[in-house]
């Protein structure tokens, strides 16, 4: 008798926020969540990357993806934004925190 299981990796049904979305390793860990079927909100600073961005995440098993702009680096206006998306959001089930950091470079030139 074979007992192989099969791994299910569905993620239908799954809401994903996805910070830092919008491009790079963000972009590529929404697309891969979207591609499992969960349903992505993108986060990132730049509303028009993040029209751009949204238009590539798979939607093959009907999900609705969603964005909303926020800066990190601006606590006021990233609380406002936060309070008025959690209004009306479905509850996360998967948060991805990421968030493009300092330009690359050495270490020891970075400006603190």
């Amino acid at each position: 008798m074979n007992h192989k299981k099969i791994m299910d990796l569905s993620l239908e049904g799954r809401h994903a926020l996805v910070c830092g979305g919008s491009r790079g390793i963000g972009a590529a860990a929404a697309r891969a969540l979207a591609e499992l079927g969960a349903r992505v909100t993108l986060v990132s600073r730049s509303e028009e990357s993040l029209k751009r961005a949204l238009t590539e995440l798979p939607t093959a098993s009907g999900q609705r993806h969603d964005r909303f702009v926020a800066d990190f680096d601006k606590a006021e206006s990233l609380k406002t934004s936060l309070d008025s998306w959690l209004e009306r959001a479905e509850p996360v089930h998967i948060l991805v925190n990421n968030s493009g950091g300092p330009p690359g470079g050495p270490a020891h030139t970075a400006a603190v």
